[in-house]
């Protein structure tokens, strides 16, 4: 079914871009402004045959927004996606139909100056990047239980 769809602003078209800048959270707003293309994921939550919920959207979304991401990086472009956006508001101001949600939002284009951020963001742009050790993730047999052949 391919339920995914993209609704991108560029900087090149002020009214489209601050209408994808509007969808997204204050926090969000404040440092994605400078971005040169801001879009949002939207997935179709029912299929057009016969109106089924499509419990995979969200999931499908991600992964062709994933492969974007791969894409973008390979040209040299940067991707940050952002669950901060208010979903309703992107309904209203894109008129999105019903059997769509607006699943979250990017902002694309090259890396700036840590130095132009603001004190907090630059100490967060600037830390160390941590993730969660696979023991706490990988499992087998039963929830909780870590996959003997992952490393503790």
């Amino acid at each position: 079914m391919q339920p995914w769809a993209y609704i991108v602003g560029t900087k090149d078209d002020k009214e489209n871009f601050d209408k994808v800048l509007s969808t997204l959270v204050e926090f969000n707003q404040g440092w994605a402004k400078h971005a040169p293309v801001l879009a949002l994921s939207v997935a179709q939550v029912k299929n057009p045959k016969d109106g089924a919920h499509n419990r995979w959207a969200f999931h499908d979304v991600g992964s062709a927004s994933a492969q974007l991401t791969t894409e973008a990086v390979a040209r040299g472009l940067y991707v940050h996606q952002m669950a901060g956006l208010d979903p309703n508001k992107a309904r209203q101001v894109f008129h999105i139909p019903d059997d769509w949600d607006a699943v979250a939002a990017m902002a694309i284009g090259y890396p700036g100056d840590p130095a132009s951020l603001p004190d907090k963001l630059r100490e967060r742009e600037l830390a160390p990047r941590t993730r969660k050790p696979l023991s706490e993730f990988v499992m087998t047999g039963g929830w909780g239980h870590t996959a003997s052949f992952v490393s503790k």
